[in-house]
């Protein structure tokens, strides 16, 4: 028998309270050089003690938000004070850029060739400023900096440094949109909506009316510079993760906003994109596509992980479960709960690990385990954290 939603929410509560964060909790924390430890096994044995600057970023953000959002807990803003003083101390390039990796100890391994590491540290900092009332000014000018690097850097189509994406002459990535997008929101609860707004409208402009096609009803994940579909293998590429978690960025932004036909077409995105993307033998999500449905081919991330097109990944799954949570919310409409409830058995079910706690990275398209390592250079607290921050918001606003 289905859950009511009050019984989803004390659910999901329960899951971060007890399942995933005590995992996170007894052994991220690096009380000898500051910061955070995120690679390791399934059992928490660490696999790589470097630090990859996007995940600082990524692990400072979700202690932060569980602080803020879930419960006030002082070791959880202690855990963020540790990740805010190694990445300001160590991290920073300046002039609104950070690194990208660094040894345990903070020497730089990887210099500045992602605005992702921008993207991911610009949350981190503007949740714990939060936290801590605004009480840093240094923190709040590096934070300003660094969201005015963002803003330029991402509406620039010469700007290079885009790792994990490649840089290409002729198109543009939904990827880096999406991921700012959800910057501009998460930096306009410190910096103000008004210092947001206008880049939060661009990123949504890029999304719901060049990445999202009415002529194929797809999400892509490049498009041309002139707004045109590219017919390389590359810009048939579709991301079913990607698409789902860019249509909640954009139903929450329109919901803050109060723009209803934002709202719309991004449950549009949801529609389209569930059609294709929901594995209706096993359940769960694709790993990625291809517009004709020809067998796609992997590119950057899913090739470098060798990850399969119908593999379930950890964080395509649960940034989907949030989506439909949200579109629930934003509609009413009891489809989109339905699809919550099909997400939310598969993701218990199959990634949950009861023994050792947290999420598996990977499944093979039947559910069972094919990477169980529960922190790599891909894979921190953030997506599985956030997502379920979020759920739990959008559920308490359906109810």
């Amino acid at each position: 028998m289905p859950k009511t939603i009050d019984e989803y929410v004390a659910d999901i509560k329960k899951h971060i309270l007890e399942d995933i964060m005590p995992f996170w909790d007894k052994r991220c924390l690096d009380r000898e050089y500051g910061g955070y430890i995120t690679c390791f096994d399934r059992t928490g044995q660490i696999t790589s003690t470097n630090k990859y600057i996007w995940f600082q970023g990524r692990q400072l953000y979700t202690y932060s938000l569980l602080y803020n959002r879930v419960e006030k807990r002082n070791s959880w803003l202690e855990f963020a004070k540790v990740g805010y003083d190694f990445l300001i101390q160590h991290a920073y390039a300046g002039k609104g850029r950070w690194n990208f990796e660094l040894t345990r100890d903070g020497k730089v391994v990887i210099g500045t060739n992602s605005i992702y590491s921008d993207y991911h540290v610009a949350q981190g900092l503007a949740e714990y400023l939060q936290a801590i009332d605004y009480a840093d000014d240094r923190g709040m000018s590096i934070l300003e900096d660094t969201f005015a690097s963002i803003e330029k850097n991402t509406m620039d189509t010469e700007f290079k440094d885009i790792f994990e994406n490649t840089w290409s002459p002729s198109l543009f990535w939904h990827d880096m949109h999406l991921t700012a997008l959800n910057t501009a929101f998460i930096t306009g609860q410190t910096l103000g909506r008004n210092r947001v707004k206008a880049f939060e409208d661009y990123c949504l402009d890029k999304i719901l009316k060049w990445f999202l096609r009415d002529e194929k009803k797809l999400v892509f994940e490049a498009v041309t510079r002139e707004n045109k579909l590219d017919l390389t293998p590359v810009g048939q590429f579709i991301n079913p993760g990607h698409s789902l978690e860019s249509m909640w960025f954009c139903l929450e932004t329109g919901r803050i906003h109060e723009d209803p036909a934002v709202v719309k077409r991004a449950l549009l995105g949801v529609d389209w994109t569930y059609r294709v993307g929901w594995d209706s033998v096993y359940g769960g999500i694709f790993s990625y596509l291809e517009a004709t449905g020809q067998t796609p081919e992997p590119f950057d991330w899913h090739k470098e992980t060798n990850t399969a097109w119908d593999d379930k990944i950890w964080w395509v799954n649960c940034e989907s479960l949030c989506c439909f949570a949200q579109s629930y919310a934003a509609s009413l409409d009891t489809k989109y709960l339905v699809m919550f409830e099909k997400q939310y058995d598969f993701c218990m079910k199959h990634f949950y690990d009861p023994e050792f706690g947290e999420w598996y990275e990977r499944l093979y398209r039947d559910g069972t385990v094919k990477v169980s390592d529960k922190g790599t250079p891909w894979k921190c607290a953030y997506h599985l954290g956030r997502s379920l921050v979020y759920t739990i918001s959008a559920l308490e606003r359906s109810g």
